[in-house]
This record gives C-alpha cells, sequence and structure tokens, in this order.
C-alpha cells in the first residue's frame, strides 16, 4: 500500500488539522496583505492627487507582482520543497509590505506593490497543493476550501484596520501592521510546517526517510521500512507535461477561468469602496462595502467546503459561476441604493469567492503529481493577466466617462464565459496518464480503512 493511500483511509490527524490551520493562517495573511490596496485607495488619492488611471495602476501591480510569482516563484517548491518555498514567499512579502510604508511617490508604491505580489504568488498556488498533500482525498476538497477562505477573511481584517487605522495614523500604518502580521507567520512556519511528503519522495535528499517516518508518526500512520525507487523520469517534465495531451486542454481552460474570475475579483474587491464613495457614500460605508465583499467570501467559501462533500466540485463551481454573473448584472443595474448596495456586495463576494474555491478546489485534481504545483501555478498565472488588466481597465475607463453601473454590467460578461469553459472541462477527465515519478510506497501496516468520496 502506498503512503498516499494510507493517508487517505486513516481518520485525519490532529497534526494535519494543525498543518492545514497554518495554511489557512497563511493565506489569511496574505489576504490582507494583497487587499490592502482597495481600503487605503482613496486615502492614497487624496495624499498624492491621483487620478482614477493612476489609481487602477496601483491596484493592479499586486497582479504585475503575482504574475511573477506564480510564474518563476511557485515552481522552485518543485524543486527546493513547498516549506522553503513558503518561506521564501513570506520574507518578500514581509520586507516589501515594510517598505510600502516608506514610499514617498506612486512610482515607490507601484514598486513595493508588485513586489508583494511576487511573493503572494509563491504562495497562492503552492498552498492548496500542500493542503492536498496532507489531506485524505475524503476531505481533501472540503479542505482546500477551507484554505482559500484565509484571503477574504485577510479583507474583512484589512477593511476593519483600514477602518480604525487610517482616520487616526494614516495609510502607511496599515501597511507597517501587514508587515508585522507576516513577520509572525514566518516564524510561526518556520517552527510548525513540515516538508511535503511528495517532494522527499521524489527529490530523496539526505535523511529523507526519517524525515518521512517523523511526520507520518504526527499524522498517526504507519512508518516505511524502505525509500522507493521512484521510475524514470523525462527531461524538462515541468514544463512538457502541462502541454501534452488531455493536459493542453486543461491548462488553457482552468487559466481561462481563473482569468475571468481574478479579472471580475480584483475589479470588485479594487474599486467598489472607491466608487461608492464617489457615488455619495460617506468613507465608513464604503469601505463597509469592502468589508462585506469579503465576509460574503469567506461565507462562500466555508459554504463550499460543507457542500463539497455532498456535490461534485464541478458542479458547484459551474453554478458558482453563473451566480457570480447574475450577481454583477444586478449590481450594475442597482447601483446607488445604500441598503440594496451593500446586499449585493455581500452577494457579489460570496459568489466570486466560490469561483474562486471552486477553481482552486479542481486545480490541483487536473495535473499529475510531477507538475501539480506547476501545473496550477501556470494558471493561476494566466489568471493574475486578468487581475493586471481589469482595475487599470477600470480607471482607464471611468476617466473616459464610464458610470459604475455600466462596469458592473461589463464584467457579468467574461464569467458567463468563464462557467463555459469550467463546463468544458468536464470532458477532459482527471491527471493525464504520465509516467509516475515515485513508485508505490510499501508501508509496515496497513492505516485503518475508510471510505473516499469520488469527487
Amino acid at each position: 500500500m502506498s503512503i498516499r493511500e494510507s493517508i487517505d483511509r486513516a481518520p485525519l490527524s490532529r497534526y494535519q488539522v494543525l498543518v492545514i490551520s497554518l495554511c489557512l493562517l497563511i493565506v489569511l495573511i496574505e489576504g490582507y496583505d494583497l487587499l490592502l490596496m482597495a481600503f487605503s485607495a482613496s486615502a492614497v488619492a487624496a495624499d498624492w492627487k491621483l487620478n482614477a488611471t493612476q489609481i487602477g495602476v496601483l491596484l493592479s501591480a499586486v497582479g504585475i507582482g503575482l504574475v511573477f510569482g506564480s510564474a518563476f516563484i511557485s515552481p522552485l517548491a518543485d524543486r527546493i520543497g513547498r516549506r522553503r518555498m513558503t518561506l521564501l514567499s513570506l520574507a518578500i512579502v514581509s520586507v516589501s509590505m515594510a517598505a510600502s510604508a516608506l514610499t514617498t511617490d506612486m512610482v515607490g508604491l507601484a514598486v513595493t506593490r508588485v513586489i508583494t505580489g511576487v511573493g503572494v504568488g509563491g504562495l497562492v498556488a503552492g498552498l492548496p497543493v500542500v493542503i492536498a498533500e496532507f489531506a485524505p482525498q475524503r476531505r481533501r476538497a472540503t479542505m482546500i476550501a477551507l484554505g482559500t477562505a484565509g484571503l477574504p477573511i485577510g479583507g474583512v481584517v484589512g477593511g476593519f484596520v483600514a477602518s480604525i487605522v487610517l482616520g487616526t495614523f494614516g495609510w502607511r500604518a496599515s501597511f507597517v501592521v501587514g508587515a508585522v502580521f507576516t513577520v509572525i507567520v514566518f516564524f510561526v512556519v518556520l517552527l510548525v510546517l513540515p516538508e511535503s511528503i511528495d517532494f522527499l519522495l521524489v527529490k530523496r535528499p539526505k535523511g529523507a526517510l526519517e524525515t518521512i517516518n517523523r511526520t507520518l508518526a504526527r499524522m498517526q500512520v504507519a512508518a516505511i521500512s524502505v525509500l522507493p525507487e521512484p521510475d524514470p523520469r523525462p527531461k524538462n517534465v515541468v514544463v512538457s507535461e502541462l502541454f501534452k495531451g488531455r493536459n493542453g486542454r486543461k491548462t488553457a481552460l482552468i487559466g481561462f477561468a481563473f482569468f475571468v474570475m481574478m479579472g471580475a475579483f480584483y475589479f470588485a474587491n479594487g474599486w467598489t469602496p472607491r466608487l461608492l464613495l464617489q457615488a455619495g457614500m460617506t468613507p465608513q460605508q464604503s469601505i463597509g462595502a469592502g468589508v462585506l465583499l469579503n465576509v460574503g467570501g469567506a461565507l462562500a467559501a466555508i459554504i463550499f467546503a460543507v457542500l463539497a462533500i455532498l456535490f461534485r466540485n464541478r458542479t458547484l463551481t459551474i453554478i458558482a459561476f453563473a451566480g457570480a454573473a447574475i450577481a454583477f448584472l444586478t449590481m450594475g443595474l442597482s447601483f446607488g441604493s445604500l441598503g440594496w448596495t451593500l446586499f449585493l456586495a455581500l452577494a457579489v463576494g460570496a459568489l466570486i469567492q466560490a469561483c474562486a474555491t471552486g477553481l482552486f478546489t479542481i486545480s490541483p485534481e487536473l495535473f499529475p503529481t510531477s507538475v501539480r504545483t506547476t501545473g496550477v501555478g501556470f494558471a493561476v498565472m494566466l489568471g493574475r493577466i486578468g487581475a493586471i488588466i481589469s482595475p487599470i481597465l477600470a480607471g482607464v475607463l471611468i476617466d473616459g466617462g464610464w458610470s459604475a453601473p455600466s462596469l458592473y454590467l461589463l464584467f457579468a460578461v467574461p464569467l458567463v464565459l468563464g462557467g463555459i469553459a469550467v463546463i468544458a472541462l468536464r470532458g477532459t477527465g482527471g491527471a493525464s496518464p504520465v509516467k509516475r515519478s515515485v513508485a508505490p510506497t510499501t508501508v509496515n501496516a496497513q492505516a485503518p480503512g475508510i471510505g473516499s468520496v469520488a469527487r
């Protein structure tokens, strides 16, 4: 019996819950760092007298960094390990957040936000894979969904901190708070997060057997007596396998779905507080709407995690895309009424986060183990292009005379297309049958058998 099969059959241990909870904490802090600019944009614009296009550039800067992080930092997880990659990414984010507080002009802030995005990009694609590797099959989708709840919860925290700090200490203080939080999480990861078992089996560093058995003991899974001999791996497998056979079609479809989802996500989260402020709401009301976007997102991630036990992940994701398109359409048709707008902000946040949760739940299942982190990272990288384009596009359109309602109507259209892309994924199956880089691992005793739920 392989280690993977033993983990899938064993009960979820306290140690696995601890590791998955730590991943949730990391995503929470990065959600704060990532979404903080949306709450600080009005204060920064007033301080430096920026127009809408310039605000859009600042909102998009982190997305540019996310592309580079997904492309160049995330693949390091398959080379240096999930643990080292996580620590490196957190270090990048903590330094850049502190530097953001010291900037004196728009260009400097844009540069530091790009660097923050690089660090976050290394985390966003890798953490769902860490969760997937430490969770049993029957709970994997639920655990990944709960992990994605950290991003909107971080946005909620960012909104509350902004509402308290901005008026008293200024926008720079909110970045200092983010830097301090990230440093604390860095040291927690240093003490708690183990290296991925899958990575140790593939790379086989010195002491790999002992390290694996220590982790298995904490997970209450039987130890292994010897490392298996891995199958021969083709050269450049990380790149080539992403575009072979069905993998190529899956990469394109999941990448497009991420593209439209992230475009809508970063438009809604980045511009909604600013647009509501311009529509006549008070600063507190506009920040409150931004908080509701993220409250809805957190609730959606948790609800998705529960529903994932009962329903197929792809079905839930398709429904989420359809609902998000309707929510954006309704927001555009009803923009301006305080009570109705706040309710729709909650709905928009919930449904767009459900799309994100669904995509992050589906994507690890699409790729073989040898390229899983890289495959997810590549798809997310394509999505980040949408995160870059949408805030800048919104700023240009606003300066060109577009109204807030028309922008929400515009972003409803690609969400429909994203849902169609997820529907098309149904015909691609699971991971393509490529050569496995690790042979089945023999264990000394079978773990307690528990049936798994097919996804």
